[in-house]
């Protein structure tokens, strides 16, 4: 993690030479802190580094030695009757930056973590609250659900958070979760529903490709639809977590995309998920004035780095202490696997 806390969604912490205004300045994102998590002052606090030794949340160790980066959620004051705004609960959003010569160029990316939900388990119908998003609002229910794991990334201030992915303003490829706290004593409990945040590609794409609304199920969305692997994580153990991104063709003439993206997850080794013809981005891509605070869109919308989100909410906040662990990150241009443990 790099020593000093950054706005990264801001375009003055990043070399202007890469957006053809100025000379490079090595002193500036992505050459400053190279191969370093950029957190933000929000979730600083929340990330640590724990040794093997660490027995805190049911941590083991993934192979003796190994350490891990340890991420908390702290739980909100939030009881029934609560008037909750329509925010969330904001646990991690740090980003790993590609070198310049890569940065928004990549058009094809691997990622691979592994990833452990820390224990012991704590979600129950008893912990979602009753609350109102406003004052006279109608009541809602906590909702026990939202974004993690390491994405891939191309998210600016016009497009890629909730909503807003592809089209010709920035994308981002987020999973989401989801507790199961039926509390029916099905098999499905004690962890996370999980998949990819296909959601965010609801409202900018293009007509035919709007992955959160009508051309797009939860079926489509989720992990598991390669003979059930993955459709659950439990708790205090281990996985092994492999996406692979292919952005699509853009052009700068009408319409703009070729539907060819494909997208990719294996869980321990074993593919999890698969969709083709896809859309994640499209040209021209847009090419906005520099505003003092914001940042735009790079090059030709090729990957900039991997984006660390772990969210809960959307209209509602955290009602207890979570954590999670990653260890093992690797990111390549091919297949990358889970790790060639010894024997013997």
């Amino acid at each position: 993690m790099h020593d000093e806390a950054l706005n990264h969604s801001d375009e003055r912490h990043f070399d202007p030479a890469i957006y053809g205004s100025a000379a490079t300045d090595l002193t500036k994102l992505p050459h400053l802190g190279a191969g370093e998590w950029i957190l933000s002052s929000e979730d600083r606090a929340n990330w640590s580094v724990v040794n093997s030794g660490y027995r805190g949340e049911g941590f083991v160790p993934l192979s003796p030695g190994v350490g891990a980066l340890r991420i908390v959620m702290p739980a909100s004051p939030v009881v029934d009757g609560s008037v909750v705004g329509y925010s969330g609960t904001v646990a991690a959003n740090g980003m790993l930056y590609l070198p310049e010569p890569l940065f928004g160029r990549l058009g094809r990316m691997f990622v691979r973590y592994y990833f452990r939900i820390g224990g012991p388990y704590k979600a129950t119908k008893a912990s979602r609250k009753q609350v109102y998003n406003s004052a006279g609002s109608r009541d809602d229910w906590t909702t026990m659900a939202g974004k993690f794991g390491i994405g891939i990334d191309h998210s600016t201030s016009w497009g890629g958070v909730s909503g807003t992915s592809g089209g010709p303003g920035g994308w981002q490829m987020r999973g989401s979760w989801c507790d199961c706290d039926a509390e029916t004593g099905g098999p499905n409990e004690g962890g996370w529903a999980v998949g990819h945040h296909l959601y965010d590609y609801n409202y900018r794409n293009p007509k035919g490709h709007n992955y959160g609304g009508p051309d797009g199920t939860a079926e489509q969305e989720r992990w598991g639809q390669c003979g059930g692997l993955g459709g659950m994580l439990y708790a205090d153990q281990w996985y092994c977590l492999e996406t692979e991104m292919k952005l699509n063709t853009i052009s700068d003439t009408a319409p703009g995309f070729v539907p060819d993206g494909e997208l990719r997850t294996w869980v321990d080794g074993r593919l999890a998920y698969e969709r083709t013809g896809m859309v994640f981005r499209n040209g021209p891509v847009l090419r906005p004035a520099y505003v003092n605070g914001q940042i735009r869109p790079a090059r030709d919308l090729g990957v900039r780095g991997m984006w660390l989100n772990w969210f809960h909410g959307g209209k509602t906040l955290a009602t207890f202490d979570r954590t999670t662990f990653y260890t093992g990150l690797v990111w390549g241009t091919e297949y990358i696997g889970p790790l060639q443990r010894q024997h013997g």
